[in-house]
């Protein structure tokens, strides 16, 4: 029976290792992580905008349109920078031109999912517009357009990578400079996705965008403004990192682009002085819950580290606590280990899903905390970056830190627990090693 067991969970093992190491998924979340840099920067903007300082408001009203010029920039545009970065990455994996298949991607992305709009001096003047000509929405160049900017990269560099393998690209001479020869190599798998991207949006009059969106439609309920978004997501990610899984690779390729397009309609509505519509973000878990890492390690390596008995625990919170307050918690997860650890396999859920519920009411029930506005660096302590991701709310500090404390609260008796039998193994280490030192200590007499 017990070998009936472990082979059924060896088997679970397997199988999420084969999800978390898919290339695709690794594809999406390294190119996801492009747009982190760009859109920090974007906030620091948004954040300059909404300083909730009349005085401040006063000075920089004259040039508050001038300040939105790289907020449009950046997460206006996040779905191109994705694109790349996306292409770029599954690439790597090929061992394919990274800048001539970007290009490609990137182009196909703006077939399927931008429409052009003519706009003449009639209609223009008509709707009180300063511009005539061709425009393009900005739409879909934003988190609307992330699930197209997903699936057309990846298909662009599949389609690359057919043609590579199978010699149908056109190949220069010897001596050609490497640049010219990856661009020639580009144009029959080139053709080939543009013409394809055209017959679909223009030919078969099919929006892509908008029947992806559809799609994934069911999963927009577990990111939007209620109870099981907040649960839901923190029981995929920390289940699966109790198997040694890191959760958000699950996570990333299906919840970010929802997140973020909630990020976008923050951002855009306080940039636009409105009412912020969603507190369900990344920067929500982010600030909230993932407080010292996945899991709200945070906690614990500070309950390890002043209240541990035992040289083990002590030792390990001490060297994890600094990592944990600048939310890296690999150390502690796979020092302690926290992986497949019976004595912290609960708090390792639970507490995330009761700071997550405590969050909830603060934000989307009680109404007491701003909704988030910005990204923030993730490596900031935690308190700092939930007032820098609100726009500078002083009481989103206060419920980080009170998180922290329920998060310790919810530890505190696994960790006895689990400190009493480190103390218990060292004790029998101690009389062991004593016992292997007397015995060597009378042979020693013996032989005298």
């Amino acid at each position: 029976m017990s070998e009936v067991k472990k082979f059924n969970f060896n088997k679970i093992v397997q199988i999420m290792g084969r999800i978390a190491n898919n290339r695709y998924l690794t594809a999406v979340r390294n190119g996801m992580s492009v747009i982190i840099p760009v859109t920090i920067i974007g906030s620091v903007f948004i954040i300059m905008l909404n300083l909730p300082i009349d005085a401040w408001k006063d000075f920089i009203a004259p040039f508050a349109d001038k300040l939105k010029v790289p907020m449009n920039f950046t997460m206006d545009f996040m779905s191109v920078y994705v694109c790349i970065g996306i292409a770029s990455s599954l690439c790597e994996d090929y061992k394919l031109d990274k800048v001539s298949t970007s290009v490609l991607a990137v182009l196909a992305f703006l077939i399927a999912a931008i429409s052009p709009a003519n706009i003449d001096s009639e209609i223009a003047e008509k709707a009180g517009l300063m511009v005539s000509g061709t425009v393009l929405p900005m739409g879909n160049f934003g988190a609307g357009g992330l699930f197209t900017a997903i699936v057309i990269s990846i298909f662009t560099v599949e389609v690359v990578r057919f043609c590579v393998r199978r010699n149908m690209i056109i190949k220069m001479p010897n001596g050609v400079p490497t640049s010219v020869i990856n661009s020639f190599a580009a144009l029959i798998p080139g053709a080939f996705v543009i013409l394809t991207s055209w017959i679909i949006k223009v030919g078969l009059n099919f929006d892509i965008n908008s029947t992806l969106q559809w799609i994934f439609s069911p999963i927009r309920y577990f990111a939007g403004d209620n109870v099981l978004s907040v649960i839901v997501p923190i029981l995929l990610i920390t289940v699966v990192w109790i198997f040694g899984i890191h959760g958000m690779i699950i996570a990333t390729p299906i919840l970010y682009p929802f997140w973020y397009e909630n990020l976008n309609a923050n951002i855009n509505a306080a940039a636009a002085g409105q009412a912020i519509p969603h507190f369900m973000t990344e920067q929500f878990f982010q600030w909230f819950i993932w407080i010292g890492g996945a899991g709200a390690t945070l906690s614990l390596a500070f309950l390890m580290a002043f209240f541990g008995k035992s040289e083990f625990s002590k030792k390990m919170g001490r060297f994890t606590l600094v990592p944990g307050i600048f939310n890296i918690n690999e150390p502690l997860i796979f020092g302690v280990p926290i992986v497949m650890n019976p004595f912290f396999a609960i708090p390792f859920i639970v507490a995330p899903i009761v700071m997550g519920l405590i969050s909830y009411l603060a934000m989307g029930v009680l109404h007491i905390v701003n909704y988030p506005i910005a990204i923030a660096p993730w490596t900031l302590p935690a308190p700092l970056g939930a007032i820098m991701a609100t726009g500078l709310d002083w009481r989103a500090g206060i419920l980080a830190v009170v998180n922290i404390i329920v998060a310790g609260i919810i530890y505190y008796p696994f960790f006895r627990a689990f400190d009493k039998s480190m103390i218990e193994k060292e004790d029998k280490a101690v009389k062991k090693e004593k016992k292997i030192n007397d015995t060597k200590e009378n042979i020693v007499v013996q032989e005298v």
